[in-house]
């Protein structure tokens, strides 16, 4: 029903309703002052129906508006509306009939030239004095016939050169209705005006409240939204307050711990089961040791309370260092750690005890994920300007999904091994390192291995 959608703005609209009502052919008969009161009418309808407040007329009204309009100035017996609907067919939308017509035989009358509008495409006349020309016009005659009715016409009424409805009006006084013809076919464009007016009224306040209600939705996700990120702050500060104080409770009992074992171990009188039982509490009280540190850690860098404490020093120095911090690590899982740097490697200005923590959290990780009797490299070398890169390279399986390695979200799922403490230091050490003002690439080594690519600046920016 989309054709009397696109009818010009109501200034046209008025002109053109103004314009059809002084209809030149010489079959309707009615007077100037008819039109001239029929085009009042009309156009004030026409403004009426456009700038009246509130949700608007159905359809069915305003076609009955405009029937009055032809019933009062012609005492029409009947008069129905057609509109197109969304099959293409010409339906009923409304009907004005006085209460002495014969509801069914109208109706059906309306219906059969209605058939005969949409096959020719113009109008439908019904005169008992002239002969028929239509190829259902013996039909009509019988339904004419079976009624008091003497006349009747089809006018059709078109919006951009298609068929969008069609005005039925049948009389039981030829003549009159001759003399009303006029005033039909100018009713017709103005009904067609009045529905493409309703329907984009409607479908604006289709849309105004689809609008009203989508931002009323987001405005209560929004409101959702807030609480929920109040409670998350809420609950992060209770984590890194609980991280503080437990870590502070733990280390207490456990550097005690970690004493008592040093002095068992420097005893000589030890048999090997208590020593090797001394070393593994010892080995355990260190391991737990760093695994509050790493929690301790991970709490104030989400809580951006780390700070840096910039200094010169010698990278490959670092470097060396740092292998040496994992060369037990190494050669219990009977890895080859090889460490090099390139000769015009240079001091640096950074936080050296953060980026000692990042080198040896990403050596763990590549030790850790390399088979025995395979090799870990790294190398450091300038990257160009004001940046240096620290390649390290194992020869381990592909990994299957890179992207999330440094996702958070799987620390504390379950995981078959126990403790994931290194994938807990491995994300400490990509956030330090964003800190620092760097960055890490992966990369696959063919046909195995995997190579993480460390950039930092040499010198902190000016940001």
């Amino acid at each position: 029903m989309s054709d009397v959608n696109g009818v010009g703005d109501v200034a046209e609209q008025a002109q053109t309703a103004a314009a059809v009502a002084s209809p030149t052919d010489a079959t309707g008969s009615t007077t100037p002052d008819e039109q001239h009161a029929l085009s009042a009418e009309v156009i004030s309808l026409l403004y009426e129906q456009a700038f009246a407040p509130g949700e608007g007329r159905p359809e069915g009204e305003i076609c009955e508006s405009f029937s009055n309009i032809l019933l009062r100035h012609w005492d029409l017996c009947c008069i129905e509306t057609y509109l197109r609907g969304d099959d293409g067919r010409l339906r009923q939308s409304a009907g004005q009939r006085h209460p002495h017509v014969d509801v069914e035989n109208a109706r059906r009358i309306g219906e059969l030239m209605v058939v005969e509008v949409e096959r020719e495409g113009g109008e439908c006349h019904f005169w008992p004095d002239e002969p028929d020309t239509c190829p259902g016009a013996e039909e009509i005659r019988e339904t004419f016939a079976q009624t008091t009715l003497k006349a009747g016409v089809a006018v059709p009424i078109f919006a951009h050169g298609a068929l969008a409805g069609a005005v039925v009006v049948v009389s039981t006084d030829p003549e009159r209705l001759r003399n009303a013809l006029g005033g039909i076919r100018c009713v017709g464009p103005a009904i067609v005006i009045a529905i493409g007016n309703a329907r984009r009224g409607a479908a604006m306040r289709e849309q105004r409240h689809r609008i009203e209600s989508l931002v009323g939705e987001l405005r209560q996700r929004t409101a959702a939204l807030e609480d929920a990120n109040r409670e998350l702050l809420r609950v992060g500060r209770y984590r890194s307050l609980f991280l503080a104080r437990m870590s502070h409770e733990l280390r207490t009992p456990l550097t005690s711990i970690l004493g008592f074992a040093e002095i068992l171990l420097d005893q000589e009188d030890l048999t090997e089961t208590q020593r090797r039982f001394c070393s593994k509490i010892q080995s355990s009280g260190f391991q737990l040791h760093a695994s509050l540190n790493q929690l301790v850690d991970l709490s104030r860098l989400e809580a951006g309370q780390t700070e840096l404490f910039l200094h010169e020093f010698s990278l490959r120095e670092t470097l060396r260092e740092s292998c040496a911090a994992v060369a037990r690590l190494a050669q219990k899982q009977e890895v080859k750690l090889e460490c090099c740097s390139a000769p015009e490697l240079t001091h640096i200005v950074s936080d050296e005890g953060k980026l000692r923590q990042v080198l040896y959290n990403f050596l763990a990780f590549s030790i850790g994920r390399s088979p025995a009797g395979c090799g870990v490299k790294v190398h450091a070398a300038p990257a160009g300007g004001n940046s240096l890169r620290i390649e390290i390279s194992d020869e381990g399986e592909p990994l299957k999904d890179p992207m999330h390695l440094f996702d958070p979200v799987d620390v504390d799922a379950p995981n078959e091994r126990g403790t994931n403490m290194n994938e807990l230091g491995l994300i400490i050490a990509h956030r330090l390192l964003g800190v620092l003002g760097g960055s890490v690439t992966l990369k696959d080594i063919e046909p195995r291995g995997l190579a993480v690519h460390l950039n930092l600046p040499a010198r902190p920016t000016e940001s």
